[in-house]
């Protein structure tokens, strides 16, 4: 199996981005992006904002960062190749909800005053959600 071609453009007379499956996906990729870019950059900062569980680890921080990054660029690249985005959308929609489910059991376990617990579980389940919807249009477009 190749690297992907333009030979799977988006639909004729669609741009990527103006189609609203394309805008999510980019979306999406943001966000996981940026918060990579935070965690590999100040990662002091992402724990002590977001990642308040226990004693800061920046080993465990940039793995985390980087299973993030590595699932924002599979989707990044699925906004240029639609032919990505099935399987894209798919290892999003289970990463980010394992995460979730992680964040749900550990409510509770952040520091005193904190509300990382709440935020990463709230935040992490909507972000599930919006890539489960967002592979269900895909899906659907497909078999269209």
């Amino acid at each position: 199996m190749g690297a992907p071609t333009a030979s799977a453009p988006a639909p004729q007379g669609s741009r990527p981005l103006q189609q609203p499956a394309g805008f999510g996906i980019a979306a999406v990729a943001a966000v996981l992006l940026l918060t990579s870019c935070w965690m590999l950059l100040a990662p002091r900062g992402f724990h002590a904002s977001v990642g308040a569980f226990g004693a800061y680890n920046a080993h465990y921080l940039h793995d985390a960062m980087a299973l993030n990054a590595g699932v924002g660029v599979a989707l990044a690249l699925a906004v240029r190749w639609p032919s990505l985005r099935a399987g894209a959308l798919t290892a999003a929609t289970a990463c980010i909800g394992f995460h979730a489910i992680n964040h749900w059991f550990d409510l509770g376990n952040d520091e005193p005053g904190s509300y990382a617990g709440a935020i990463g579980a709230l935040s992490q389940t909507s972000l599930a959600v919006v890539c489960g919807v967002l592979l269900w249009i895909v899906v659907r477009e497909r078999a269209a």
